[in-house]
């Protein structure tokens, strides 16, 4: 009787200890700017306004493999991820080698000014593989 306890015993030793933990860290890189409140220039005539970021951290590569998270903040300490409706106006972005654009219009859809006061970018390339 002890010997059909102790196999299933030995047997789970054998495939506990047998188990490896692999640890990967992604490593990622983190750009912080401030837009200024004179920064954005009107795009359209349906009221987006944009600012142009240079970025020159991401290049081709990164640009076609990595990950792009922006956040931005009105006070520098609480961050929305983008897209986002922040402060009544909405943000999106794109990016290209060497650049990030912002883009934002009021969140109504009326025509409007540029968002008031400067605005903390967070800018955060995840790297990936292909």
């Amino acid at each position: 009787m002890k010997s059909l306890l102790l196999l299933p015993i030995l047997l789970m030793s054998v495939f506990i200890s047998g188990c490896t933990k692999n640890e990967y860290v992604t490593p990622n890189q983190t750009i912080i700017t401030t837009v200024r409140e004179g920064d954005w220039k009107h795009i359209t005539d349906n009221g987006t306004y944009g600012v142009t970021i240079s970025l020159p951290e991401l290049n081709d590569q990164a640009n076609r493999d990595f990950g792009v998270v922006v956040s931005i903040s009105a006070d520098g300490n609480t961050f929305e991820a983008l897209p986002e409706v922040y402060g009544g106006y909405t943000y999106t972005y794109t990016h290209e080698p060497g650049f990030l654009t912002l883009e934002t219009q009021r969140a109504d859809g009326t025509l409007g000014n540029p968002p008031p006061g400067d605005i903390t970018v967070k800018i955060v390339l995840v790297e990936s593989q292909e």
